[in-house]
């Protein structure tokens, strides 16, 4: 049987940045990952509009300096009690 993270691997394409938030109250933590779950950044972010605009520049620039070619795919901790 193959490994939880095998599976996962599979599941993003080669060049692609995933963007995971962990959203809380008043302030969301971000990490952003490549494909080989290589971790390039962490940051947190407001709970507003300016927040989740300063976070989707910073996605950007990750983008960039990761040499990321796709879409940015966001995620979310699937464990939140909502």
């Amino acid at each position: 049987m193959k490994s939880s993270a095998a599976r996962k691997l599979k599941q993003v394409p080669k060049g692609y940045l995933v963007m995971g938030v962990d959203p809380h109250k008043k302030k969301y933590a971000a990490v952003a990952m490549t494909q080989d779950f290589t971790t390039h950044s962490k940051f947190k972010f407001n709970n507003s509009k300016e927040g989740f605009e300063i976070a989707l520049e910073r996605a950007r620039a990750e983008m960039v300096r990761t040499g990321s070619k796709r879409e940015i795919r966001p995620s979310r901790e699937i464990t939140a009690r909502w």
